[in-house]
């Protein structure tokens, strides 16, 4: 297994993931809102800046400027754990919603 990057402040990094199962990770306009809003969230307590985000229908891009000393991987995983929740909730169904660890 590939060892983890370290993060250090004031770097960008690139963090990327793809559905599970290769589903769609966004079934409707509004989980793309859902996302982008707990992203804008999350970024401003973890003083982390998204510089550019792409959200396709089944994978993620985010580049991610590191100005604290939370680690820019904490984004990501905030944002699609609250995400495959509220998925789980509406969609009736279980698991998570990314196929890996967020790269």
């Amino acid at each position: 297994m590939p060892r983890r990057p370290d993060y250090c402040a004031d770097r960008i990094y690139h963090s990327y993931n793809r559905s599970a199962q290769r589903l769609p990770l966004f079934r409707e306009p509004d989980d793309y809102v859902f996302v982008l809003r707990r992203m804008k969230d999350h970024a401003a307590t973890l003083h982390l800046g998204v510089i550019a985000y792409c959200l396709l229908p089944n994978h993620y891009h985010f580049l991610i400027r590191q100005d604290g000393h939370d680690p820019a991987s904490v984004l990501p995983q905030r944002v699609f754990n609250s995400y495959s929740k509220a998925c789980n909730r509406r969609y009736e169904h279980s698991g998570p919603c990314s196929r890996d660890r967020t790269k």
